[in-house]
């Protein structure tokens, strides 16, 4: 059997602000393998703030029929999977109290795998085959839905090279009668048909009616030109305005030199679809060589010089055989000058705005691309897959053009883009703006001492220090005679110091190192990533970048001793921070590793909309349910569940910089060294 390809025209016309019906089209390659997938689906529409009822609905339907084929199951069973899962989706709709469709949805849903078609529809809809200069029903619709059963059967059958699916909403035969459309799609070309359907409901439908219609015709596989691309965007043309005199004068300069590529024969009495910039180029390219390959033949025939003559004219073209020449052929050479510049100047006027419409088309082409993914973002929100969401935001965000290469025309969607980004931004990330108290400046340093009763910054040899419990900040209230570059609590009044090079316990309610430095197997300065105390081993952990390694220490009375390594593994060459429940997690550059008994976990965070910045800190502790990460270079906390789901973001204006933090989650505190100052956060 010859290979089929299709050739795909995607109709949408209303959905305005006067519109008493919601439509919604789909026309999309199934995820995995070769299927077409196909949607086209109806609601009534009884005041504007129904639109968003209507438009979940509609996604419900359209991402459950693209999830179900992210699969490869037998080609048999693919379709009546993907219907037993809508049924099901909309049952669940139901369920939730969201019955406003129920008996009132018109919707057909198309799967084309190779060389079948297959059917299933319910309400009322149009589906017809075009074969043989003959329209033929294959709609399978219940006269009565039931809510857990939309669509009770399907129909499959084969189609042919030249055959035509239509599937539209039922309005389009109010306007269009199948007479009318057998004789237009018998004597055009099928992009010329498609337009001119389109003129004639903009011509005679009014307003407030919506249509949906998608047509599929069976080509052979390669024979689909550039300008008929697969799955084509929207048809759609733009109403003109009457020609200005510029123009004119463009279209006689196309008409005179074939600009464009269309014969006289072949114009409609509407314009032709948008065609792809790929195809453009081609046409572009073939039209300039045609165009250097006849202007010589032009000239000669304009001259009626051979070659030879025009040299004898270049020869005797100068100034003073010009005075010689009489009023007349004065007047007629200068003419002749002033119209091969005229020409000249216009073919380039010409060209440069071709290459605008050019960029224009390619601009717009990319809008609808962002609102597709968009689309598909918001369906996966939708359905708690934000993982999915997460990945098409920024595959969208990545599309987006800059502001100033939007001409006026598209400037309203690129806008609305925008602000949907922005929206599902806020949604996937949840963010969360938290009451922010700034408690005072502690100086300039980067790293907090983190005690249970206090929160301070080392500046030289002395300490400024906030004491939770007075609310009060104080020079000197705790003394340390050595550099702290981080610390770990332990119990009691004693904490682990480390300054660069040596590890010391610290009693720091009398202000005094109790013993002698421990070195062994210690980071350098420039190799440390990280300290974090166990309670329940009493052991502080420490992360050497250098090394891939985790090393524990047991401290003593005075000082530390039987060191063990605790993890060692390669993406710890990655490490920024570390932290201990019953399992050690790693900040890294990348994300977020987990080490169960010293070997690598099955973990990862959730995706985000805006990735981790690669430095900051990380907090939690055993009796702790959540995961704290400050990232220091998005001015912002997240918080994860210990599965790796994100919780919430938590976002303020008062977020500048950003360097430390401790979390207090029982009494849902967080302290931030942000600047030189100290904030307290409360949390949701």
């Amino acid at each position: 059997m010859e290979a089929l390809e299709s050739q795909i025209a995607k109709i949408l016309l209303g959905n305005n602000k006067s519109s008493q019906t919601y439509v919604y089209v789909m026309a999309e390659k199934a995820p995995i393998g070769e299927a077409e997938l196909y949607l086209v689906a109806e609601l009534p529409l009884f005041n504007p703030a129904a639109e968003e009822a209507c438009e979940r609905i509609c996604l419900a339907i359209a991402s459950t029929l693209k999830r179900s084929y992210r699969r490869m199951p037998s080609a048999e069973s693919n379709f009546e999977n993907a219907i037993s899962q809508i049924n099901e989706e909309l049952g669940k709709l139901a369920a939730m109290g969201q019955t406003q469709w129920i008996d009132k949805l018109n919707c057909i849903i198309g799967v084309k795998e190779t060389a079948d078609l297959s059917i299933a529809s319910c309400g009322k809809i149009s589906a017809y085959l075009l074969r043989n200069g003959e329209l033929t029903d294959i709609s399978c619709s219940q006269t009565k839905s039931h809510p857990l059963k939309t669509f009770e059967n399907f129909a499959v059958g084969k189609i042919r090279l030249g055959d035509l699916i239509l599937l539209s909403t039922s309005q389009l035969f109010n306007y269009v009668s199948m007479d009318r459309l057998l004789g237009i799609f018998g004597h055009m070309d099928f992009l010329t048909a498609t337009q001119t359907v389109i003129q004639l409901l903009k011509e005679n439908a009014e307003p407030q009616i919506s249509f949906g219609t998608l047509l599929n015709l069976q080509v052979p596989e390669g024979e689909t030109p550039d300008a008929e691309m697969d799955l084509e965007n929207y048809v759609v043309e733009k109403p003109s305005g009457q020609p200005n005199a510029l123009n004119k004068v463009l279209s006689y300069i196309k008409s005179a030199f074939a600009i464009g590529g269309v014969s006289p024969a072949r114009i409609p009495k509407v314009g032709l679809p948008g065609i792809s910039f790929g195809q453009k180029l081609k046409n572009f390219s073939g039209n300039t060589k045609n165009f250097f390959y006849r202007l010589p033949h032009w000239w000669n025939s304009l001259t009626g010089f051979t070659k030879s003559q025009a040299k004898t004219v270049k020869a005797n073209a100068n100034l003073e055989n010009f005075k010689q020449l009489s009023s007349t052929k004065k007047f007629f050479l200068a003419s002749a000058i002033i119209l091969f510049i005229a020409v000249i100047a216009n073919i380039g006027v010409a060209i440069h705005l071709k290459k605008i419409r050019t960029s224009q088309s390619q601009t717009l082409g990319q809008l609808t691309q962002i609102q597709t993914l968009l689309s598909n973002a918001q369906s996966s929100h939708l359905y708690k897959d934000d993982a999915s969401a997460s990945n098409f935001l920024q595959e969208a965000k990545s599309k987006l053009p800059g502001a100033k290469t939007i001409n006026s025309a598209d400037l309203a969607l690129y806008n609305k883009l925008v602000s949907q980004m922005s929206d599902l931004d806020t949604q996937l990330q949840k963010v969360f703006k938290p009451q922010v108290t700034n408690l005072g400046s502690l100086g300039a340093g980067t790293n907090l001492i983190k005690l249970p009763d206090y929160d301070a910054i080392q500046v030289n040899s002395t300490i400024i220090s906030y004491q939770k419990s007075t609310g009060q900040i104080q020079d000197n209230g705790l003394k340390l005679t050595l550099a702290a570059l981080a610390n770990a609590y332990i119990s009691g009044n004693t904490a682990a110091v480390y300054d660069g090079s040596n590890l010391y316990l610290w009693d720091f309610s009398a202000g005094k190192i109790l013993g002698a430095g421990f070195a062994q197997d210690l980071p350098a300065k420039d190799d440390f990533a990280g300290i974090a105390q166990y309670p329940v081993n009493g052991r502080v952990y420490v992360a050497d970048k250098k090394a891939d390694q985790i090393i524990s220490y047991l401290p003593g009375k005075i000082t530390f001793s039987k060191l063990v390594v605790a993890v060692r593994d390669p993406s710890l060459g990655q490490a920024v921070d570390i932290t201990i429940d019953t399992n050690i997690y790693v900040l890294t550059k990348n994300g977020v590793s987990k080490f169960q008994a010293g070997k690598l976990a099955d973990f990862s965070l959730q995706s985000l909309p805006t990735p981790l910045s690669g430095s900051g800190k990380i907090y939690t502790q055993k009796d702790f349910s959540h995961i704290y990460i400050l990232d220091a270079g998005n001015n912002r906390i997240l918080i994860f569940d210990k599965s790796g789901n994100l919780v919430n973001t938590l976002l303020s204006d008062s977020f500048t910089n950003m360097k430390d933090f401790q979390v207090d989650e029982k009494n849902k505190t967080v302290y931030v060294l942000n600047d030189g100052s100290l904030l307290k956060i409360l949390l949701p």
